[in-house]
């Protein structure tokens, strides 16, 4: 969404969830009294309050702010922020939130919109979230919270084990579903799957008439389709337009699979329609996906390009290098972020100028193995129990510590779960994608039996280490120290022996 919000009144019904906004025209005016009787004749039909002096917070969102003013809370349906430095500073504002910033153009577009505020509208519910497979926490043990870094307009917020979206402050920017390693935060406007297979549906009919891989161009469909209206005459035969929603709606396992289908370069474009939104993480993505091609032998595929400046961009599209993959791919899209970043990697690797096993990746990357200090593990299996994805698994009835990579988001929980610090971290790409999902032992420990009935309850480094720990606490001597080597049931039954008990 932008903050030109007209459009929330006119857009389609989806089979999709909406999130409804109700105003009734109340409307705050925060600024001097020369700014506040300039701008009130513009906002006929609005019923307005008005204020000099700057709230101590604004809260909400079109139809439901709350403000904190003079030790008052009031509730207000807009706000028209007027101040140098406004109330809220986040990157993408709530709609219904106006900051102009002695800005004119914006404060014109402003006083445009605001009147038109007044009723019931709706707009789509951008994202779906699966918390049974975040990576962001586990019984207290942090995690991955790139999604909350990422939001621009503060719409995510961390709630124990796992995260909560605002649907009223989300715009559908899609930055957060570009960097989640895990595939929990999916776009939903459209899914991954209907972006695809339009692309397959493109490029059949390109390659119908062209036989030179063709550039795509991803644009948004408001800013970017309208100047790609206007020079469309210079576009050449061998550039495809793909718009979307949001730039941020598509990121690492479009751009793959789009390479795979056939496509020889792909240029993201931000037309300037957020001119609050710098698209840090979407460009951070970019590079990761460059990462993994220059490592396999491709050119960079992906590039950047920002701004209006049309002639600029004709000559970085007629300069872009396009690769060539001698088959293109035919696989169908699905819904599923991982699944399909490995399936075009598969592909594109079996075409590869340098087809290696193993790609080493920097760290923030979502694929990679961990790597156990064997001398400091003790199989306390605290890794086992915060894993969100089921990468690390125990041995059942064996003391074992098991990896399976090809689920590893590498969200850094069972590093931070281990009280030995004995686990690292080691982002890589496996490309032996059979190899990858197999279950690999990691470590494996003798166990210790109960010095008293022989029953199997421990392991022998983890007895060890603990009774090297405590032999010097005064509560664990003589036999204290011995019942730490006995199961749970001959440890009650000595205590109750023992004349130093609890008897």
């Amino acid at each position: 969404m932008h903050n030109s919000i007209q459009q929330l009144a006119v857009i389609d019904i989806m089979p999709i969830d909406l999130v409804e906004f109700s105003s009734s025209g109340r409307l705050l005016i925060v600024g001097s009294q020369a700014q506040i009787d300039a701008v009130t004749p513009h906002l006929d039909g609005l019923q307005i309050t008005s204020s000099l002096d700057q709230p101590d917070s604004i809260t909400g969102w079109l139809g439901n702010f709350t403000v904190e003013l003079k030790s008052q809370t009031l509730a207000f349906d807009l706000i028209l922020d007027l101040m140098p430095e406004p109330t809220i500073s986040i990157k993408v504002l709530p709609l219904g939130y106006f900051a102009p910033q002695d800005n004119q153009q914006t404060l014109a577009e402003a006083l445009q919109q605001l009147p038109d505020l007044i009723g019931i509208f709706d707009k789509p519910r951008y994202f779906q979230y699966k918390p049974s497979i975040c990576a962001h926490s586990r019984r207290q043990v942090k995690g991955c919270q790139h999604c909350i870094d990422a939001c621009p307009a503060e719409a995510i917020s961390s709630s124990g084990d796992t995260v909560t979206v605002n649907p009223s402050l989300c715009q559908g920017c899609g930055s957060c579903t570009a960097v989640c390693p895990s595939g929990a935060m999916t776009y939903a406007l459209p899914a991954l799957d209907v972006s695809l297979n339009r692309l397959r549906v493109m490029l059949k009919a390109y390659f119908e008439l062209e036989t030179v891989p063709p550039i795509l161009l991803i644009h948004d469909e408001n800013h970017g389709q309208m100047m790609i209206e206007t020079m469309a005459d210079s576009l050449s035969q061998t550039t495809i337009a793909f718009s979307i929603e949001e730039i941020g709606a598509l990121g690492m396992p479009f751009w793959l699979s789009a390479l795979a289908y056939g496509v020889g370069h792909i240029i993201v474009w931000d037309a300037g329609s957020h001119n609050d939104h710098d698209w840090l993480e979407l460009q951070n993505e970019i590079s990761k996906t460059n990462e993994m091609l220059t490592g396999i032998g491709f050119d960079q595929s992906i590039s950047w390009f920002s701004g209006n400046n049309v002639e600029q961009l004709t000559q970085q599209l007629s300069q872009s290098e396009t690769i060539v993959i001698a088959e293109r791919a035919q696989f169908a899209g699905v819904d599923d972020k991982r699944r399909m970043i490995t399936i075009a990697l598969d592909h594109l690797h079996k075409q590869a100028p340098k087809p290696i096993e193993l790609l080493p990746l920097n760290d923030g990357a979502a694929f990679g193995e961990i790597e156990i200090d064997k001398h400091a593990c003790t199989l306390c299996l605290s890794c086992v129990s915060v894993c969100p994805v089921g990468a690390v698994l125990d041995g059942i009835d064996k003391p074992q510590l098991n990896f399976i990579e090809d689920l590893c988001v590498q969200c850094g929980m069972c590093s931070n779960a281990c009280p030995e610090n004995a686990i690292t971290l080691n982002p890589r790409y496996l490309f032996d994608r059979e190899q990858a999902r197999k279950v690999r032992l990691l470590y494996e420990e003798p166990i210790f039996h109960c010095i008293a009935c022989n029953k199997p309850f421990a392991t022998q480094k983890m007895i060890t280490t603990m009774t090297e720990k405590l032999k010097g606490h005064a509560m664990f001597q003589g036999a204290a120290l011995q019942r730490l080597k006995m199961c749970e049931d001959c440890r009650v039954k000595a205590m109750f022996k023992d004349a130093q008990g609890p008897m």
